[in-house]
């Protein structure tokens, strides 16, 4: 079985890349309908020639502004939840993969197993796990002190369908 350790600081940074790929992630399948929605009213403006329908646009137009202004907003609350509990201090993150995810803050520690893994992305700086229950779980991709990124992904191709 191969063993993976991944440690990193939780920066704004960290955390904005993490909770935003979750947002992208868990609507972009809504935010491509707004905009497919968007593109057919325009097109049926131009054919039957009524620019009043045109006021159609603002419903899928309020549907992505909405979805982004929550992003940012789950962004917040996220970066408040993390000041609070961490008076400002270093939040440190400690990541073990093995027969399961084991994963160690200041807080204490939580395992998970890999069937609870909805889905992974490979951002910029970042592999973001997609947990049950709405959660995310960052590994920075320079954080590996055993294992590789590139042994890490292949084992995530095989465990997560």
């Amino acid at each position: 079985m191969q063993h993976f350790v991944n440690e990193y600081e939780y920066t704004q940074d960290i955390l904005k890349e993490s909770i935003g790929s979750w947002w992208d992630w868990k609507f972009r399948d809504r935010f491509r309908s707004m905009l497919i929605i968007s593109v057919l009213i325009a097109v049926l403006v131009i054919v039957i020639k009524q620019p009043l329908f045109l006021l159609a646009e603002l419903v899928p137009l309020f549907l992505i502004i909405l979805f982004k202004f929550k992003k940012r907003n789950s962004i917040q609350i996220e970066r408040e939840r993390i000041d609070i509990l961490f008076r400002g201090k270093g939040l440190s993150y400690r990541v073990e993969i093995g027969e399961d995810i084991s994963f160690t803050s200041a807080k204490g520690s939580n395992h998970v197993q890999f069937s609870d893994v909805e889905n992974y992305i490979e951002t910029k700086n970042l592999i973001v796990l997609f947990l049950k229950g709405s959660m995310t779980l960052a590994l920075d991709k320079n954080g590996f002190k055993e294992g590789t990124k590139e042994d890490f992904m292949s084992l995530l191709a095989e465990r997560i369908q």
